[in-house]
């Protein structure tokens, strides 16, 4: 589903869990959170993807980077198959380099196959992310450290898109898990109050649900998640 002239949503439509992906054509074409490959009812969550971005004229082969908000399976799986598959850069936060490991080790004792590797050809930091796209104004994204979720947990702020890209960070009216591995509800609650702070978001893309379209609904929802969780 077209967001914006450049600005792909492609929310998860099958039984199980997965997660929302998005895409970025500007001048190059930048994958955020491709999903599982196969997810636990064995539904095949990479072809479904792939023909969701078909539909619209995209080849998995052309994408340029692939550009992860956190290290869990139902955001990350297939990102190493996608690689091969166009050549790609894959990047994520180094601190949850621990879940792609274990991932990896799981992925194999699961299926008896090895996973396409997932080491990252580039480690997310704070700041706007330079992805050697030249000057294109709509290619510029802005990463934001916002663990709490998982430690390497990062939310991609599109300016010129008005876009936040939130991962499992924050919902719909709600926010991610905080007791899996390496999450922490106290940090989780500090980068929400991060986000909440940032100026000229009209549009919430998040890694679950429903997306969140307009500033009052945006601020809305900020409100209520603080409100209702933080108290």
């Amino acid at each position: 589903m077209q967001l914006t002239e450049q600005l792909y949503w492609y929310p998860w439509q099958g039984q199980a869990n997965n997660c929302n992906s998005y895409l970025l054509k500007g001048h190059q074409a930048i994958l955020f959170d491709p999903g599982y490959i196969y997810n636990e009812f064995n539904e095949n969550c990479l072809e479904m993807l792939t023909r969701q971005m078909t539909a619209d004229g995209i080849n998995i082969a052309d994408i340029d980077h692939i550009l992860c908000t956190h290290g869990h399976p139902d955001h990350v799986e297939s990102a190493g198959i996608i690689r091969e598959q166009s050549e790609a850069r894959f990047a994520i936060h180094q601190g949850d380099q621990f879940i792609l490991e274990a991932l990896t080790q799981h992925y194999a004792s699961r299926t008896g196959k090895e996973l396409p590797s997932l080491k990252p050809d580039i480690y997310l930091q704070e700041g706007e992310l330079e992805l050697g796209t030249g000057n294109s104004q709509s290619d510029r994204i802005e990463v934001l450290h916002t663990p709490g979720h998982s430690p390497g947990c990062v939310c991609f702020f599109l300016p010129d898109h008005k876009a936040l890209i939130s991962g499992d960070t924050i919902f719909e009216g709600s926010i991610g898990r905080a007791d899996l591995p390496g999450g922490n509800m106290d940090m989780l609650r500090q980068s929400v109050e991060k986000l909440a702070c940032l100026e000229g978001v009209e549009l919430i893309l998040p890694g679950h649900m429903g997306r969140v379209t307009g500033a009052a609904a945006v601020r809305h929802n900020f409100d209520q998640i603080k409100r209702y969780f933080f108290g």
